[in-house]
């Protein structure tokens, strides 16, 4: 089955603004003092209807380089934000960088094209906690939360 979305396409969608879907609330379910996750349905702003999930956990609030997030279109995961402590090889030259990075994924590729998951680096990107992780991918995927100043 082909893929509904071209590369263009999926990458305009990622750039437009976004917000949750109707009746959608934003919660991080905690897993006691260890970590959490959360999963919220996102609309386009402006634009037709998409199946958008914005996903996301932290393994241990303690240790934010252990946050990860993910941006799901059409139940495939198109755009991811992760870090890496030292950086990954694959015959001499680097696959996944050190710090933290963005996964750029295009699911018309075949698994196994070197093209179907970039991970570029994201000079800057520096989370202090959990909630600002979310706060910075949120605004690298332009995602509006309708949040306050404290998620969890």
């Amino acid at each position: 089955m082909k893929y509904p979305h071209s590369d263009h396409r999926i990458g305009e969608i990622v750039a437009k603004s976004k917000c949750l879907r109707e009746n959608e609330r934003f919660e991080v379910k905690g897993s006691g003092a260890a970590g959490g996750s959360f999963d919220v349905r996102l609309d386009l702003v402006d634009g037709p209807f998409v199946d958008l999930r914005y996903l996301g956990k932290a393994c241990d609030y303690a240790f934010v380089e252990r946050s990860e997030a993910s941006l799901i279109l059409e139940a495939y995961r198109v755009r991811g934000v992760g870090h890496n402590a030292v950086a990954k090889r694959r015959f001499y030259s680097e696959v996944i960088p050190a710090g933290w990075h963005q996964n750029v994924l295009n699911p018309n590729l075949p698994t196994g094209h070197e093209d179907f998951n970039k991970h570029l680096p994201l000079p800057g990107f520096a989370p202090v906690d959990f909630d600002d992780f979310i706060h910075k991918t949120c605004e690298l995927w332009k995602i509006d939360l309708a949040w306050g100043d404290r998620l969890l």
